[in-house]
């Protein structure tokens, strides 16, 4: 990321100025007058560092509020524009607050500020941490690497590193594995549903299969055959003829009746009655020709009726079921019916249980996969393997800065858990009991050993580098050594150093200086 131009407007103590950075190469040194105060603190050397920052993220060095921000005079329409890589431009501006982002003539800006600035970072492959710990280093930046918890060291080598492209697989391969999960849940919810209905076609084959076992070794195929209206029809005929019989066994049984009587009266000449109208006993008299015949007339009718109950009898239907036990062989009738349907829905069935569990399965199979993959993208899996392959070369250039810094008398190494060894002429001590002096040395060799890991990155293509009072504390071993580090990296870049260190000032006496003067509350740059 180049950044060729940036254009400020009330923020902090400037009103407006304009600084094209390509014009600066090597060492520039930031100096600053307060005509206000006196001496050169207050002046605003620190805003142009802090206006980049907030430019590219929204955010600044010292954790300012927007009152602070916005500058006093003018309270309001405060802005920074960024060009960046020749034509890429961030507009950013507070009272009123906008961000616009334009690739070339075509802008870029997100519906909303939070989108439009990670479009920005992913766009330039960059974020506040990885840009503060490799391009701006002093007194402001809170971003202290050695002192950082293990969790926030491999963050800090992650975001250096670019392995946010690793993270965002992982979110990728969390995303599948969760479908995939939702997948498996569905097939086994669709697996549930059709073993039941298997069950239910077992069970209704198991039915068929008793019914058959109670019908078809009980009932003729005639009788299987016979509809319930035949059946119903045949008992109503036969109770028809019932009620003939019954009507014809009546008279039969008046008839019989008769034939005794008159037969009695036969073998019997005379016979006591009853008289009607006295009530007396009477002899009647008995004619013998007469009663044979009338025995005779009797008989004749009883065989008539002998004869029509026969003839009534032989019109009778033998029936093998009743309309009452007809159930079973409407059932049975109906089963029969259903039941290759219901073998072609059990096949079916049987087919959709084999595909579910085929879904199922190989959805289990790349469920698995995720999970392999998930733990491989995981700080414990790729990102640990990758810091552990760093390291050599990571240790390598902490150790090639401090050696500068400290004439050869420390050497710092880190572990796999970025844990840090620190020696001193050979002897290992605690990084907490040294004093801010060797502390500072350590931390800018760190600092700048990171800042070389984004080369590895291909995320470095900076070109600017700040450093706000990085000599504090130093002594002049450390300054002798900060000086010849800055001359190796102006080869690369613009560096702008801000220091109050008049042997530093000395060291770097021919070099370009930018001067910020204060007046009556206005900062203003010259030597531009």
């Amino acid at each position: 990321m180049k950044i060729n131009k940036i254009e400020i407007k009330n923020f902090y103590s400037i009103k407006k100025v304009s600084l094209n950075f390509n014009k600066f190469k090597g060492l520039v040194l930031i100096e600053g007058k307060n005509k206000d105060t006196g001496g050169s603190n207050g002046a605003g050397k620190s805003v142009l560092v802090e206006a980049v920052v907030w430019g590219l993220f929204g955010k600044t060095i010292r954790k300012s509020t927007e009152a602070a921000l916005i500058n006093l005079y003018s309270k309001k329409e405060c802005s920074v524009r960024l060009t960046i890589n020749g034509n890429i431009v961030i507009e950013r501006g507070k009272k009123p607050t906008y961000l616009r982002f334009f690739i070339g003539e075509e802008e870029k800006t997100q519906d909303n500020a939070l989108n439009t600035q990670r479009f920005i970072e992913e766009y330039l492959r960059t974020n506040y941490k990885v840009f503060l710990a490799s391009t701006v280093f002093g007194q402001q930046n809170n971003i202290e690497f050695i002192s950082a918890t293990p969790e926030d060291k491999r963050s800090i080598i992650k975001n250096f590193l670019n392995l946010d492209s690793l993270f965002s697989l992982r979110d990728s391969v969390k995303h599948l594995k969760s479908k995939y999960s939702q997948v498996i849940k569905q097939q086994t919810a669709i697996l549930d549903e059709h073993k039941k209905s298997l069950e239910s076609f077992d069970k209704k084959f198991n039915s068929i299969k008793k019914l058959r076992e109670s019908v078809e070794g009980k009932y003729t195929e005639e009788t299987l055959a016979l509809s319930l209206e035949d059946v119903v029809k045949a008992e109503r005929d036969n109770d028809a003829l019932d009620w003939q019989i019954a009507g014809i066994n009546k008279e039969i049984d008046a008839l019989e009746e008769r034939i005794e009587y008159l037969t009695t009266r036969l073998q019997n000449p005379t016979k006591q009655e009853m008289c009607e109208r006295c009530g007396q006993v009477v002899d009647l008299p008995f004619h013998p020709r007469r009663l044979q015949l009338n025995i005779q007339e009797c008989s004749d009718q009883l065989n008539e009726y002998n004869t029509s109950k026969e003839k009534i009898k032989s019109e009778f239907r033998e029936l093998p079921i009743t309309s009452a036990e007809y159930y079973k062989i409407i059932e049975y009738n109906q089963l029969k019916k259903e039941a290759e349907t219901f073998a072609t829905l059990r096949e079916e069935t049987k087919q959709k249980i084999q595909d579910a569990h085929d879904v199922k399965q190989e959805h289990n199979n790349k469920y698995e996969i995720m999970r392999f993959w998930e733990k491989a993208f995981s700080e414990s899996g790729l990102v640990k393997y990758v810091i552990r392959n760093i390291l050599t070369y990571f240790n390598g250039k902490v150790n090639f800065y401090l050696s500068h810094l400290s004439k050869g008398k420390f050497f710092v190494e880190f572990d796999e858990e970025l844990r840090e060894k620190v020696l001193h002429n050979g002897q290992e001590i605690s990084y907490i009991s040294l004093s801010g002096g060797e502390k500072r040395k350590i931390g800018i060799a760190v600092m700048l050993g990171l800042q070389q890991l984004l080369t590895i990155s291909h995320n470095d293509n900076s070109n600017l580098m700040f450093f706000d009072e990085v000599a504090e504390n130093l002594d002049q071993d450390g300054l002798d050594g900060l000086y010849i580090l800055l001359s190796e990296l102006k080869k690369d870049k613009s560096l702008f150093v801000i220091t109050h260190n008049n042997y530093l000032k000395s060291l770097m006496d021919n070099v370009r200086t930018l001067t910020i003067i204060k007046n009556k509350g206005i900062s203003k740059i010259t030597g531009k």
